[in-house]
């Protein structure tokens, strides 16, 4: 593995980049799945080695690009929408995370585990709670050329509602293992992050946007969108409430804004926010790494199955006689993980660098719920991929 100084990785970010718009260009032509075609470049050059890229680099970059991702996608929020949408992906959200946190969690260490401890019971109830949401990033770029039917509009809504699902509940349980957070203190953070980083989002939105209601700079104006989006993220954070949420909450409210050449702003953050999807997916691929150990990729794809069971019964609840069995099965097999779940696992590599109270058996735990999560990434986006290339037999007038 050779060690990166600050000109090879920029270098490195350059070839990326290069084979990321070549493979986007190839997708648009050939009418393949752009995602897939990242996912995969990554995971052919993560193979060799040749790459690294250290923990602190993943995260920020990771964060960035979430924040821009999350952003971009809430902008375009329609207030009909969120009326008559945002209710029933919440209702989905809620009882596939239900699932995942009971059912999955136990599926999870019966096949990877066994050991009944508190510790190792946790370490799968993190992987579980990983799990349980779909990536905005992800679903955004799988339906990007959908119709306005009203599936994709469902599941984009879903994946906007549980990125922060998870990241919160990952967190709680690493911070749990830290011993900066106690039991009694759990349902504290979890309304502060909520409260702390909503409200900031908004005021930040309201106050910023209506001083940008007449004035536009053609240079200054869209680097002023980024500036803001990022603030609503590190202030929220560093407050004590969620980043993603006030991130999600600004979106609503500059899509909503009255502001002087919005057109323009919405497609220099759109591009931007392009060349960060590109990066961050190639990036996930780069991390990818197909295990030697053949019980454990056949325990690995058991496990996706069942956990795509889970979500068939998550739906079937959700929605019973309201969609038909097909639209169940569509919405079963899209499920694709990718920037949300990432910059988890980065945590979780950056903490295990330096595991202070972790014992040897929750270190090793932990690597194997990092390499499950990185195959769910590549399982997820293939399964996802395939699934959009049958949309219409799945779904009438997609």
């Amino acid at each position: 593995m050779v060690e990166l100084s600050y000109l090879s990785s920029l270098s490195w970010l350059s070839v990326l980049l290069l084979f990321g718009v070549l493979a986007s260009i190839v997708s648009i032509k050939f009418k393949l799945p752009q995602l897939l075609m990242l996912i995969l470049i990554g995971v052919g050059l993560g193979q060799t080695n040749w790459i690294y890229f250290d923990e602190a680099f993943l995260i920020t970059f990771g964060i960035f690009a979430l924040v821009m991702i999350v952003f971009d996608s809430t902008s375009k929020f329609k207030l009909s929408d969120i009326g008559t949408i945002y209710p029933k992906a919440l209702k989905l959200a809620l009882i596939f995370l239900i699932t995942n946190l009971i059912f999955f969690t136990l599926f999870t260490h019966l096949l990877f585990d066994g050991v009944l401890t508190v510790s190792s019971i946790l370490i799968s109830l993190l992987f579980s709670s990983m799990m349980s949401g779909t990536d905005a990033g992800a679903v955004l770029a799988i339906f990007k050329d959908a119709s306005e039917s009203k599936l994709p509009k469902l599941l984009e809504f879903e994946s906007i509602i549980n990125t922060p699902i998870t990241v919160i509940f990952p967190l709680i349980i690493l911070f749990w293992f830290e011993g900066s957070l106690h039991a009694g203190d759990i349902f504290v953070y979890f309304i502060r992050g909520i409260m702390a980083g909503v409200g900031t989002g908004f005021v930040l939105g309201i106050v910023s946007f209506r001083l940008m209601r007449k004035e536009y700079l053609e240079t200054i104006s869209p680097l002023l969108i980024i500036a803001l989006a990022l603030i609503s993220y590190t202030l929220a954070e560093y407050i004590g409430g969620n980043g993603v949420l006030s991130v999600t909450a600004l979106g609503i409210v500059f899509g909503w804004a009255v502001i002087t050449h919005k057109s323009n702003l919405k497609k220099f953050v759109k591009i931007f926010t392009n060349f960060l999807t590109i990066i961050i997916f190639i990036l996930l691929g780069l991390l990818i790494k197909i295990p030697s150990d053949s019980d454990f990729l056949i325990k690995s794809l058991i496990l996706f199955v069942i956990y795509l069971g889970l979500r068939f019964v998550s739906v079937s609840l959700s929605f019973r006689n309201e969609i038909t069995l097909k639209e169940r099965i569509f919405m079963s097999l899209n499920v694709s993980k990718g920037v949300a779940v990432a910059v988890i696992a980065f945590i979780i590599l950056a903490k295990l660098a330096s595991p202070g109270m972790l014992s040897s058996s929750d270190v090793s735990s932990m690597h194997t719920i990092l390499e499950l999560s990185f195959l769910f990434i590549l399982y997820s986006v293939v399964v996802s991929s395939i699934t959009m290339k049958f949309s219409k037999f799945f779904v009438k007038d997609f």
